[in-house]
């Protein structure tokens, strides 16, 4: 029974000269093909080996041969995949994985389906076949790119796979008299290992980066394109990066036991539950956690907002205060309350270290008006006490946390903006006096002048009720506006007024080190961000750090 892709010879316009499988000389065609594809003779042969040669596999194997290869050197060569255009043959359903011998072992066979070329001499386009009859059909009824008549010279040459227990039995029959195709499909090992090599020098990467190479001063660097052919496809490279991102994570809990061993001390806590955190802090990071005095500066004071774009998955937040970063996995209070509680130690331990007092308005923070946000500070700040033997209640403790806690003036003027242009809510005609008049609200310092203004507010723009009751709200009010206040004055004229430092300083990590990525990666370009600021700190210091230096001209985040 023929082939199926040789039934397609008699519609070829070249019939005689294509030469029928099996057969062993080479018809003038195929000769001619051959030699203008530098191709004199019959592709190198991968022969029997006896172990210990420089070659494992060659991906495109030729003649008579056999050979044993065990699961070892199966997995390296990529489950011995070959570069020939090949159609699965079938096999039996009596053979088994589990047997001892290789002849019991189950049979797979894979058969050559040969090359389509053109009728044109110089031409160098050697294209693969699809696997299926009317696939091929429809390439020969095109043309080839040099416009010239496609012919398909089929082969049959077969390939017999005996998988069992001690590896897979590896049996070549015949010779390929066609030329390879210029498309391959797969990657070697050694092009896959400089694949992940490029990849994990350049974490924040896409596929197009990647194909277009690394940009330096003097002329752009290695492209992925030119380890292999097949690294010219944007889908190709897209398909390889997610794969390998996915790898990282199959191994990961050693490759975190690796990341701690290697940068001692970086990772303050990490707990893998449910509610997964993992919270970082340098030696410097630790130096900026307790100041004299609070600037608007980002990296000073503590002044916390979450990021949503640093980590590869959009669900997981990076937990921002210049002292101390932490990955969470969701934004709930219990998340925040891990992340402060770790705060509240770190803090606490650099300030025994230098011989300072630890009381509560070490710990005031300017937040915006998350919910889980502030539960997790307050629940944190009960804990941490608690653990300190503190005399003081639950109910004392969380009034006393209720008043380290400053609103971000800013979130609340953005409501504001937006309201107004709502004009199912306020008249378009009077939305410039809705927005002072709300805005005024933040400078009013007496509670009767307060109180009148609100009703004021309200008789002139009652659908305004719901939205500004939320705002009014004990919890929320507290941290916002004056007569409520419970924060000691002195601390709160000394704290920013809003996160947008905190904010800035996402843009600024972003331009640094890029985003999106896996949470190893992250930890590690985390840390070179915060060396980034040692040197700025460095330099206005009139200090040298050249160990920082070092450290990011040599991280991969930079390369």
């Amino acid at each position: 029974m023929k082939h199926h892709s040789q039934e397609l010879f008699e519609l070829c316009t070249d019939t005689k000269s294509i030469p029928r499988r099996r057969t062993r000389s080479v018809s003038p065609s195929a000769a001619r093909t051959n030699q203008r594809h530098g191709l004199d003779q019959s592709s190198n042969s991968l022969h029997p080996k006896s172990g210990g040669g420089d070659e494992l596999w060659d991906p495109w194997p030729d003649g008579d041969f056999e050979r044993l290869f065990t699961w070892e050197e199966v997995l390296r060569t990529d489950n011995l995949s070959e570069h020939w255009a090949c159609q699965p043959g079938g096999g039996d359903k009596r053979g088994s994985e589990s047997a001892l011998a290789w002849s019991q072992g189950k049979k797979t066979r894979c058969v050559c389906l040969g090359v389509i070329t053109c009728d044109e001499p110089t031409c160098e386009v050697v294209t693969r076949p699809q696997t299926r009859r009317a696939g091929i059909m429809g390439q020969l009824n095109a043309s080839c790119l040099c416009g010239s008549q496609l012919k398909h010279i089929d082969c049959g040459v077969t390939s017999v796979l005996y998988s069992f227990k001690g590896g897979v039995y590896y049996i070549h029959k015949g010779i390929h008299h066609h030329p390879k195709q210029t498309h391959i499909l797969h990657l070697s090992r050694d092009e896959r290992t400089r694949f992940e090599q490029i990849v994990f020098e350049n974490p924040a990467a896409g596929p197009a980066a990647l194909i277009a190479g690394r940009n330096s001063l003097t002329g752009t660097r290695e492209s992925v394109a030119m380890i292999s052919t097949v690294l010219l496809n944007q889908d190709r490279v897209k398909a390889e990066l997610q794969a390998l991102r996915g790898k990282s994570t199959r191994n990961f809990v050693d490759d975190f036991a690796e990341f701690q061993k290697n940068h001692p001390g970086y990772v303050l806590y990490s707990q893998f539950e449910a509610v997964t955190v993992v919270v970082v802090q340098t030696q410097f990071m630790v130096s900026q956690l307790v100041t004299d005095f609070i600037e608007d500066e980002a990296v000073n004071g503590i002044v916390l907002d979450a990021a949503h774009g640093f980590w590869y998955s959009s669900k997981d937040l990076l937990i921002i205060i210049p002292g101390l970063m932490t990955y969470a996995n969701g934004g709930s209070a219990e998340h925040y309350r891990l992340h402060f509680l770790v705060l509240f130690n770190s803090m606490a331990d650099e300030c025994e270290k230098h011989g300072r007092e630890v009381n509560d308005e070490l710990f005031g923070n300017v937040v915006d008006f998350s919910e889980a946000e502030r539960v997790g500070f307050t629940q944190a700040f009960i804990m941490f006490w608690t653990n300190r033997e503190d005399s003081r209640s639950q109910a004392e403790l969380e009034d006393a946390a209720g008043a380290l806690l400053k609103g971000c003036q800013q979130h609340y003027r953005s409501q504001v903006t937006r309201v107004k242009k709502i004009s199912g809510v306020i008249d378009p005609a009077k939305a410039d006096n809705f927005q002072s008049r709300a805005l005024a609200l933040l400078l009013v310092l007496d509670m009767d002048t307060f109180k009148q203004k609100v009703a004021s507010l309200l008789r002139d723009y009652p659908k305004t009720k719901p939205w500004l009751e939320w705002w009014l709200r004990d919890s929320h009010a507290q941290m916002l506006f004056p007569p409520f206040q419970k924060m000691k004055t002195g601390l709160f004229q000394a704290m920013p007024n809003s996160t947008n430092a905190e904010e800035a300083m996402h843009a600024k990590l972003y331009a640094t080190v890029g985003k999106r990525y896996n949470l190893m990666e992250g930890l590690l370009c985390l840390q070179v961000f915060m060396e980034s600021f040692q040197l700025r700190a460095a330099g206005r210091s009139g200090m040298l750090y050249i160990v920082s230096v070092n450290l990011i001209l040599n991280t991969p985040c930079f390369h």
